[in-house]
């Protein structure tokens, strides 16, 4: 039972907070950026496949013992997600970056897709990160 609960904490969860961080979004609760509703539409089920696969591999490489997401992991991640953000806030004050309407569409919507696995990343690297002190706090005692 201890491995499942392990396996649970571990994996899971992460998994089930980038779904609740994507369906609020997509509900309206809450805004990450101005995105593209047709790319929403039309690859939102991927971006939420991508962020959940991205949540479980980061949070089951960085819970082994010998992978830490530490700070150069999370400025790592977080500058390549700042740079996924980049072409939706260009767009909305109409800056397309000397592309064509229909290349920029195709790089945006890239950026989309590579947003959610930076969150996913994210999410499971700083939950592994939070597992981690408390299972060393635990252990200590």
């Amino acid at each position: 039972m201890g491995q499942l609960a392990k396996f649970l904490i571990d994996q899971l969860i992460p998994a089930a907070l980038t779904v609740a961080l994507i369906a609020a979004q997509r509900l309206g609760f809450l805004t990450l950026l101005p995105l593209n509703l047709v790319i929403e539409r039309e690859y939102g089920n991927y971006a939420l496949l991508l962020g959940v696969a991205a949540a479980l591999v980061a949070s089951g490489t960085f819970s082994k013992v010998t992978h830490h997401f530490g700070i150069g992991a999370f400025l790592a991640t977080t500058s390549a997600g700042l740079a996924t953000v980049g072409p939706f806030v260009f767009a909305r004050y109409g800056i397309y970056l000397g592309l064509a309407p229909a290349h920029f569409a195709i790089v945006a919507t890239f950026a989309y897709l590579g947003l959610y696995v930076i969150i996913g990343l994210l999410i499971g690297g700083c939950w592994s990160v939070v597992v981690k002190a408390f299972r060393e706090q635990n252990s200590a005692w």
